[in-house]
């Protein structure tokens, strides 16, 4: 199984990480604010291959993704 974590500090909702996944497991949700950040769906952990594309894209190094 795969963990996904975002950094809410360093997130600033670009977009890049939801935009690059392929299996679409990323989207924008509003946070405090109504800033946008980044929110794994769900079942993400049980369908993420581990290709690394989200963390790789994203321009604030916000993403770490492990393998459990």
């Amino acid at each position: 199984m795969v963990q996904h974590t975002v950094d809410d500090e360093k997130c600033r909702g670009c977009g890049k990480c939801e935009d690059i996944c392929s299996l679409e497991l990323w989207e924008m949700a509003e946070a405090d604010g109504g800033t946008k950040r980044a929110v794994v769906v769900e079942e993400a952990g049980e369908i993420c291959n581990s290709c690394l594309c989200c963390s790789d894209a994203c321009p604030e190094d916000a993403i770490t993704i492990t393998e459990e």
